[in-house]
């Protein structure tokens, strides 16, 4: 196509050596000929050419159809790799206002450039005469999760379609997952041709990361392949954030609600803004707070934080308790607008308030009775083993729920366990996955977990028994207290009801006279009977999976997300279902939940996510990431300023011409 374009040029001076055939004619005179004689010299064959301005265009405008034609652009370092893999990052952060475009779209920008460099270079001479190969490239997007958007493909067009359908996410980063994905894919065998031998992208894929570089696990991962060209996105670092928020019912006074939360400035200024404070969307309170710069240059580099040391002053933690009498939704809202709009709200659903209801089944047991006489709860209902086992069903459950928020059972084995929390002295439930092997005699406790809720604050260290079951229990099992031969005390979650087992009477141990197993038993009994206790959590992270109880009878939940798209998850045999579609902050409800435990909180709180400074340098692993540059212009391909230029010259010389025919 261009030789047959090049070819135009010398037609073209051919048309001005051309002779023409004239009609002789005599006349009387040649004084009014000059100009006819000098066309006749001109259209002489073999005469040299003279100036003329006209031929001098008219070369230009081929010229610049010629460069047209051959579709030059501007290329890229990566245009004569044999193949390229671009990562994404579409976390949280990079949901970051640049002006008027965020983050994602500047790097599906820069990626969307990239890819339209490829296959465009000088090198396509070679490949049209069948030299050479064209460059392969695919898309890996990544934040909490690595989706692969586009295997291999030197399709570049569908390739841009792809790429511009990306979307956001709130969810924080993990890069390990999307390098695994590209490790996988460089070491994977692709046919070169059909009796060909297989070859292998492993030293042959450049690998081109566009993010902010705000990767939370970066040091943590073993770069296998040192092959990747990190693109830096952005350049604003201006950000205060709700970093965490916390919203608990009063133990002792049930309507109150307890509420802690953290203000911190990521920004190189001190600032001034105001916290608001909504129940229901009423407002409640309003606090003004200042921060100083987020970070001191005397400190070090601000982006390698969270790790670096923080600037005096630049964070505010407040504690408040707000008088709620029955389930509400608790936001916090900051004032002032920054470029990340993710962190200036967080949210906090609050139960409805719940004095809890406590069936002891002992044959009367004075520690355990002593204890619950001092603990705050609405009732203690007492039944020895046979009037529980004798209880009607509904006086014990209602749809298939224990009709008490904890059933103590000392000393009793049973099998009669409706949907519900269950603590066991002495005893264990009667089902598959839990057996004793006998009893353990003389032995002393060797460990317990100082940090869980139920210890916390409880001293084992002067606790003897006399002797404790011998439990097989599975490992999903959670051990809260060891001995020489297996657990003494252990959490275990099935089918919606929780057991908490501790595998001796009281009565057989010296534990009754410390101080200890009242703290022990009001931080067990709160537990159990607290929300968390059957693993609803009313606030989660980006990513997570929400545990939703619903009513008994349910085969479907409906969420309802908060930009008010809805899903559907399935109800397991429990009542229970989960939803891990939790890419979004905001309030998720569910439609056909229970009232006063049908809204969920997802909120990002994360320091990694809301230090939005960019890193323009990057560490993966102990490996130093070689930085590339931004391709700036919006295509490479540049044949359009040829044609433009080609218009612009003919329109010059059409004037031109028409200039001399009037004169």
């Amino acid at each position: 196509m261009l030789w047959i374009a090049a070819a135009a040029v010398p037609a073209l001076l051919i048309l001005y050596f051309l002779k023409l055939r004239r009609r002789e004619e005599v006349v009387p005179s040649t004084l009014l000929w000059k100009r006819a004689v000098l066309d006749l010299q001109v259209n002489a064959p073999f005469q040299r050419l003279r100036k003329n301005l006209l031929l001098l265009l008219q070369l230009m405008i081929l010229a610049a159809a010629i460069f047209a034609l051959a579709r030059p652009v501007v290329e890229s370092t990566l245009s004569q790799e044999k193949s390229v893999i671009i990562l994404i990052d579409r976390s949280a952060s990079m949901n970051t206002l640049e002006d008027d475009k965020t983050r994602l779209e500047l790097a599906k920008e820069q990626a969307v450039r990239l890819v339209r460099s490829l296959n465009q270079s000088g090198s396509k001479w070679f490949r049209f005469a069948g030299i050479g190969e064209k460059t392969r490239a695919m898309v890996i997007a990544f934040s909490d999760r690595a989706t692969v958007v586009s295997p291999f493909t030197t399709n570049t067009s569908d390739l841009i379609d792809l790429i511009e359908r990306i979307e956001p996410t709130h969810s924080v980063t993990n890069m390990a997952e999307a390098l695994e994905l590209t490790e996988a894919y460089m070491t994977m065998p692709i046919e070169a041709g059909v009796n060909s031998t297989p070859i292998t992208g492993e030293q042959e894929s450049k690998v081109v990361l566009y993010s902010d570089g705000a990767i939370a696990d970066a040091a943590d991962i073993f770069l296998r392949h040192n092959t990747i060209e990190y693109i830096s996105i952005g350049d604003t670092s201006d950000n205060v954030a709700i970093t965490a928020l916390t919203a608990r019912r009063n133990y002792e006074r049930p309507e109150l609600v307890d509420t802690l939360l953290r203000i911190e400035n990521f920004g190189p200024s001190e600032i001034k803004t105001d916290l608001s404070i909504y129940v229901d969307g009423r407002l409640r309170m309003v606090e003004s707070i200042t921060l100083s710069a987020g970070y001191d240059a005397a400190l070090g580099d601000p982006t390698t934080r969270p790790s670096a040391p923080r600037a005096r002053n630049s964070a505010r933690s407040l504690s408040f308790s707000l008088t709620l009498e029955e389930a509400g939704l608790l936001e916090a809202r900051l004032s002032r607008r920054d470029a990340l709009r993710l962190d200036d709200r967080a949210y906090a659903v609050i139960p409805p308030p719940d004095r809890l209801r406590v069936l002891l089944v002992s044959k009367k047991n004075f520690f355990l009775e002593s204890v619950f006489a001092g603990l705050p709860l609405e009732e203690v209902i007492y039944k020895t083993p046979e009037q529980y086992e004798a209880l009607p069903d509904d006086e014990l459950e209602k749809d298939g729920r224990s009709l008490y928020d904890v059933v103590v059972l000392d000393k009793h084995n049973t099998s009669r366990l409706p949907v519900g929390n269950y603590f066991f002295f002495g005893s264990v439930p009667l089902i598959e996955q839990i057996q004793t092997a006998g009893e353990v005699e003389g032995q002393e406790l060797m460990w317990w977990d100082e940090t869980h809720a139920i210890l916390r604050n409880v001293e084992l260290a002067y606790v003897h028994v006399a002797s404790w079951l011998e439990l097989d229990v599975p490992k999903s099992a959670q051990r809260l207290i060891e001995g020489p031969q297996g657990p003494v005390l252990l959490r275990y979650s099935k089918d919606a009801r929780q057991y908490l087992i501790l595998a001796f009477a009281i009565e057989n141990s010296n534990w009754w006279s410390h101080q200890s197993f009242p703290v022990f038993m009001y931080n067990a009994i709160r537990f159990l009977g607290s929300e968390s206790a059957g693993a609803e959590t009313s606030s989660v992270r980006p990513g997570e999976t929400l545990r939703v109880s619903l009513p008994i009878g349910s085969t479907e939940a409906k969420f309802v997300r908060p930009d008010d798209s809805t899903a559907i998850a399935a109800v397991d045999s429990g009542g229970v279902a989960r939803y891990g579609g939790t890419d979004m902050v905001g309030v998720y409800r569910v439609e056909n939940g229970i009232p006063g435990r049908d809204k969920f909180a997802v909120n990002l709180e994360d320091d990694w996510e809301s230090n939005i400074a960019p890193r323009r340098n990057l560490r993966i692993g102990a490996e130093a990431v070689a930085t590339g540059k931004a391709i700036t212009t919006s295509s490479p391909e540049v044949w359009r300023w040829f044609v433009g230029a080609a218009l612009l010259i003919a329109f010059i010389e059409w004037y031109i011409y028409n200039r001399r025919v009037l004169i």
